[in-house]
């Protein structure tokens, strides 16, 4: 599955030090880099390959992070009601 992620930056070697900062950090996470799309600054793109295994991780990840958030906010407003 291919995954797009914007790259930011004013100026084209700004753009150039946050893709090598994306490349770097989604290679970690196991992404594949397929290509870069240099449209400007908020609409360069960085075209990722990865496998949706890794995908739906990072996602039961995320959950598990909102279901503790969650679960400490309905604690602290029942200590607090008490």
């Amino acid at each position: 599955m291919k995954k797009n992620i914007v790259v930011g930056g004013f100026s084209k070697e700004q753009r150039e030090k946050e893709l090598e900062k994306i490349k770097l950090k989604y290679s970690k996470k196991g992404y594949k880099f397929l290509n870069y799309i240099d449209n400007g600054a908020l609409k360069s793109i960085a075209t990722f390959e990865v496998d949706e295994s890794i995908l739906r991780k990072e996602k039961s990840i995320q959950l598990i992070i909102t279901g503790g958030l969650f679960l400490l906010l309905a604690l602290a407003l029942y200590i607090k009601a008490s």
